[in-house]
């Protein structure tokens, strides 16, 4: 319930930079979708820049167009969602 309450207060208004820290981990399908829907919607306008934490690769894919995929601390690949998110899943093949 914090998560919902927090994301409903950080998106009431049109922030500068959004940063969604595993934020729909916590929620229900519904719950995902709004905020799914909200960020795109942010994107979308072009006047946020949005940062979205996650280690749900399909979440990535559906809500980035880049990604940067830090392990232990040490940055692995950075580029697009497509080719990045590629590469972390041929690491468990």
């Amino acid at each position: 319930m914090v998560a919902r309450i927090a994301f409903a207060i950080a998106t009431l208004t049109s922030p500068d930079i959004l940063i969604v820290d595993e934020t729909l981990s916590v929620g229900d399908v519904f719950f995902q979708q709004k905020c799914e829907a909200r960020i795109q919607h942010f994107i979308e306008s072009g006047d946020v820049t949005a940062l979205f934490v996650s280690h749900s690769i399909e979440q990535v894919e559906r809500i980035c167009q880049r990604a940067i995929w830090i392990e232990k601390g040490d940055l692995r690949l950075d580029g697009p969602v497509e080719e990045v998110c590629e590469e972390y899943r041929n690491q468990f093949a």
